[in-house]
């Protein structure tokens, strides 16, 4: 009723009040740290995503064109036996140096897979050790921060230890300030 009379031109009874005050200026330069932090490392993962992807492209590409190079030495090889089938003439030596043949691309393509292998877990163990070392990186910031706000925590448990000892505001608002310090 109070508010509405003072809405109206009428006198502040003081009824109608916010019990909060407003928040530090160190505490909201914190949370927008916090939140800086937060935002980059999630930058920082789209960016290892993007690597990675464009790496495994890059490592498809070249599969593929091992692949096809696998298939032209395949379709040559064939052409060669066909080419003795249709002469009648099968010499043993070739026969043997096409199985040799075979088996190195065999061989190659064992080679090709490992280096394909260890080139995606290095990549990955890179990217795990970058978001290791950001992850420390973060940790040890919010470390100070953290500090940093313990130390202002006690600040303001000792000033509403002296305002209570100095009799000053209602002691119930105080009370409940000095509990929410203590949660």
């Amino acid at each position: 009723m109070c508010s509405l009379i003072k809405l109206q031109g009428g006198v502040n009874c003081g009824v109608v009040q916010w019990v909060d005050p407003a928040w530090p200026d160190v505490l909201k330069n914190c949370l927008i740290k916090l939140w800086e932090m937060f935002h980059e490392q999630n930058l920082g993962r789209i960016q290892d995503k993007h690597a990675y992807e464009d790496e495994v492209a890059k490592l498809k590409k070249d599969y593929d064109h091992f692949c096809t190079e696998y298939h032209k030495m395949v379709d040559d090889v064939s052409k060669m036996f066909d080419w003795q089938d249709g002469v009648g003439k099968i010499d043993y030596q070739k026969a043997m140096d096409a199985e040799k043949f075979e088996k190195q691309e065999e061989e190659l393509e064992m080679k090709m897979e490992k280096l394909r292998l260890a080139k995606e877990q290095m990549c990955i163990l890179q990217a795990q050790a970058d978001i290791i070392h950001n992850t420390r990186k973060a940790m040890k910031e919010i470390k100070v921060d953290r500090d940093l706000l313990a130390q202002e925590k006690t600040e303001l448990e000792k000033v509403v230890a002296d305002l209570l000892n100095a009799g000053h505001g209602s002691k119930e608002k105080l009370e409940k300030i000095k509990a929410i310090l203590e949660a």
